[in-house]
This record gives structure tokens, C-alpha cells and sequence, in this order.
């Protein structure tokens, strides 16, 4: 919905439109320009324009096509749509099975000199390929969260409002980033050296995940100086090589904290931290918990759910 929009066809069953264009909602470290329920009737068209900011979608039912510079897209019940900025954006809903979708128009506020909390979710944001992804981590309930506290606007709503849709975006990106390890699996059929070259670098971290001491090895292993494959890897998926080793590193400790057959000591050990108390400060400034914390949630919903 976001930028100067022609709507050819106007007959929609519902539209929760909240537009603050004029007037633009700062909220840390975005900006909300729009945000709204649309329900089409069959046929509904928005007409082609271009995108003003960044802008997902998610299709709550029924299908129809989106389009990005002219590529159609088919999207379905369940699918997440990321929409660029200067990109030339359209959607036209099924005329059997129209669509409804939530959508929000937003930008990243990059006024502040250090990188904000959204840097590196921007930058794969500009690197994103395919435009369309099946949502997995359930981004519905942070939507219509968002809408209950517009229309409530009680106590602490503002607060509630940034909350959710700090979880928009981030859901978003863990959906686009699933599918973006995905583009890198093994069969995969590269057409170009540099998508080889990034696969390379992937494939050895994560055979080697727990040997790695420093990722120049990598460089010794490709026969590539560092900085060119940083480079090289950074230009593929807007990830740097430490970026991504890291994420790794995460997800392997979350995964051992899970299973509970190490103590928090031996994952730092065997993920190559110096010590314990390195560890659990890197862990928790990622994850948001320490390592124990985050075992003993995990625990706690397991035996919740037995």
C-alpha cells in the first residue's frame, strides 16, 4: 500500500487503513509510515507504483499475485511479502479466492552515527532475493497485536505498539533468513563463481564449527585472502563471515542447552569460548537470556506441556 499508489479496482469487504505519511511515528529504531487489514473482494487491484519504503505483507487468506518490477509472484494463506524501497510494486487479489493481508510501511531510522539494533536486519533486507516466504515463527499474533492496541489505545500502548512491531520485523527477518541458508544447500546449482565461492565458506563453517579457533583458516583453506572473501560473502548474502559464524555458534548452543547432556561449561568449551563467563555474555546479549535462563525456560515449557 505504501508510496503513490493508483487503486484501479476499490471494492474491498474491509480496510483497517491507520496512514501516517503526514506525520510519520518514530518508534527507536524504526519508522512507521503505514500500517493496516485489507480484505479484497475478487479482482482488487492496487495498480502499479512506486514503493516509498519498506513494506510486508502477510496474507492472512484466500491467494493472488504480487508483483515486484514486474515479476509476479503467487502468494497464498501463510506467506510473507517484502516490498523494498524505490522498488515498482502491484498486487492484485484472486477473483475466486481473494486475499486478505496485513501489511506495514516502515523504514530503518539510521539517523543515529552508530549502527542501531535493525543494521544488520536492514542490510539482508537489501540483499533479499525472492521476495516471498512461508511464514514458520507465526508473525499473525504480532500483527493483530499491533491492531488491538491501536484501536484500545490504553496505558502503555505506545510501548506495546513498538514491541510487536519490533517483532514484526524480526520474525520477518528470521523467515527470509531460513530460506536464505536454504539457498546454499548442497544440491544446489551455482551459476556464478561468487554464489560457489559463498557456498564454500559456508559449507566449512559449518562442518568445522567446533574446530574453528579463527576464521582465517578459511582463507588458508579456499586460497583466497580474507578480505576478498569477506567481501565476496558480504555482497552474496549481507551477512559478514563473523556475522554468520556466530549465528552458528548460537544456534548450535541452543541446541545443546536443549538436549541438556552437557553442562553450560562444556558447550562453552566445545564452541571454543575462553571461558564460561565470555560465553553466557555473548549468548545473552544475542539470545536476551543467559544460557542456564534459557535452560531453564526450555524446561519449564517442556514439563508445561507434558
Amino acid at each position: 500500500m505504501s508510496g503513490s499508489a493508483v487503486v484501479l479496482n476499490r471494492s474491498s469487504k474491509f480496510h483497517f487503513d491507520n496512514l501516517f505519511w503526514d506525520n510519520p511515528q518514530p518508534y527507536e529504531d524504526l519508522i512507521l509510515y503505514q500500517i493496516g487489514d485489507l480484505y479484497c473482494n475478487g479482482g482488487y487491484e492496487v495498480g502499479e507504483h512506486i514503493q516509498e519504503c519498506y513494506e510486508i505483507s502477510y496474507i492472512v487468506s484466500g491467494k493472488g499475485k504480487y508483483f515486484t518490477n514486474g515479476k509476479a509472484y503467487q502468494l497464498k494463506k501463510g506467506d510473507i511479502y517484502l516490498c523494498l524501497p524505490y522498488q515498482r510494486h502491484n498486487y492484485i487479489a484472486d477473483c475466486v479466492d481473494p486475499f486478505r493481508f496485513f501489511y506495514i510501511g516502515f523504514d530503518f531510522d539510521n539517523c543515529t552515527k552508530k549502527p542501531n539494533d535493525f543494521y544488520h536486519i536492514q542490510k539482508m533486507f537489501n540483499h533479499m532475493k525472492h521476495p516471498v516466504v512461508e511464514d514458520k515463527y507465526g508473525i499473525y499474533q504480532s500483527f493483530t497485536g499491533v491492531f488491538r492496541e491501536l484501536v484500545n489505545g490504553k496505558k502503555y500502548s505506545l510501548t506495546m505498539v513498538k514491541t510487536y512491531l519490533n517483532q514484526i520485523i524480526i520474525l520477518t527477518y528470521r523467515n527470509f533468513f531460513d530460506k536464505w541458508q536454504d539457498e546454499y544447500r548442497p544440491e544446489k546449482t551455482f551459476n556464478n563463481n561468487d554464489a560457489q565461492i559463498t557456498y564454500q565458506i559456508i559449507n566449512y563453517i559449518d562442518t568445522n564449527l567446533f574446530s574453528v579457533q579463527v576464521l582465517s583458516e578459511i582463507s588458508d583453506e579456499l586460497g583466497y585472502s580474507y578480505s576478498y572473501l569477506s567481501h565476496i560473502f558480504s555482497e552474496e548474502t549481507g551477512l559478514t563471515i563473523q556475522q554468520y559464524f556466530n549465528q552458528k555458534k548460537f544456534e548450535k548452543a541452543i541446541d545443546l542447552l536443549k538436549k541438556g547432556e552437557l553442562t553450560v561449561t562444556e558447550i562453552a568449551e566445545e564452541l571454543n569460548y575462553k571461558s564460561i563467563h565470555s560465553f553466557s555474555k555473548a549468548f545473552k546479549k544475542n539470545i536476551g537470556v543467559s544460557p542456564m535462563q534459557y535452560q531453564q525456560i526450555y524446561r519449564s515449557k517442556i514439563s508445561a506441556n507434558r
